[in-house]
């Protein structure tokens, strides 16, 4: 890993895509007794740049990546050299097979999050695409966790993936980091949404000019409108921030 860039508040690090995946799978073959984290940082992580404790989680991950144009923006406004977008939607494939190969045999997963229901059909999808072999599955609407946890812990899973949403996921790992198994935290957003076809990837020009977003605004304008409204302003106030550090220095 080469280094960590602030980025506003946060900080990401300068990884390429194939680094990325590289890197969170050694995290998931990695000997340490206690929990691994890797995080994805996007526009909408920029929204809640305030909330401290969001912040704090963020900062002290193990891997933070870019999974966004405007974080690669603001990354490169700061220095960075190597930085490429890792949308999770797509990395989640390339490093679950890579946690695969390092293993020699399919990763035992976990995944957390969405409505009931969600969770097991996207396990399904990627039991079908030979990503690993589901082992625990939980939504992310629980009254007690505990005995949740208790499972999670029994499974014996090597990565789990928890799908809440930023910063909701972060938050989730931060309350409960103490009673989590030695396991890779891969938090993923909607990822169970697309693998369980409720989302549709938008086409590959769109995906690799990094203006995936279209798509989705499309697909969910009432609820993503307005967040990537927001965005947009969030990532014009953390450039003019950005621009004058360096301008400092």
């Amino acid at each position: 890993m080469d280094r960590r860039l602030g980025v506003g508040p946060f900080a990401v690090d300068d990884l390429s895509y194939s680094d990325v995946v590289s890197a969170v799978a050694k995290l998931a073959t990695d000997n340490r007794g206690g929990p691994v984290r890797a995080y994805a940082l996007h526009v909408g992580g920029l929204n809640h740049r305030q909330d401290t404790n969001f912040v704090d989680e963020m900062r002290t991950a193990d891997l933070v990546y870019a999974d966004g144009g405007s974080i690669v923006l603001l990354a490169k406004l700061a220095g960075a050299r190597h930085i490429q977008r890792a949308p999770t939607t797509d990395i989640g494939w390339d490093v679950l097979r890579a946690v695969g190969q390092h293993l020699g045999r399919p990763a035992r997963l976990a995944l957390i999050g969405g409505p009931p229901g969600l969770a097991n059909r996207a396990g399904a999808a990627l039991e079908g695409g030979a990503a690993g072999t589901v082992v625990f599955e939980s939504d992310g609407f629980q009254d007690n966790w505990e005995p949740v946890l208790d499972n999670l812990v029994a499974a014996d899973a090597e990565v789990c993936l928890v799908g809440m949403g930023a910063p909701r996921e972060m938050l989730w790992v931060r309350q409960w980091y103490h009673r989590l198994p030695r396991i890779l935290l891969l938090t993923c957003g909607g990822w169970f949404g697309f693998l369980a076809g409720k989302e549709r990837r938008a086409g590959g020009l769109l995906r690799r000019s990094g203006l995936e977003w279209i798509a989705r605004i499309a697909q969910s304008p009432r609820h993503l409108a307005p967040r990537y409204a927001r965005g947009a302003v969030s990532t014009g106030l953390v450039a003019v921030e950005t621009l004058g550090e360096r301008w400092r220095r």
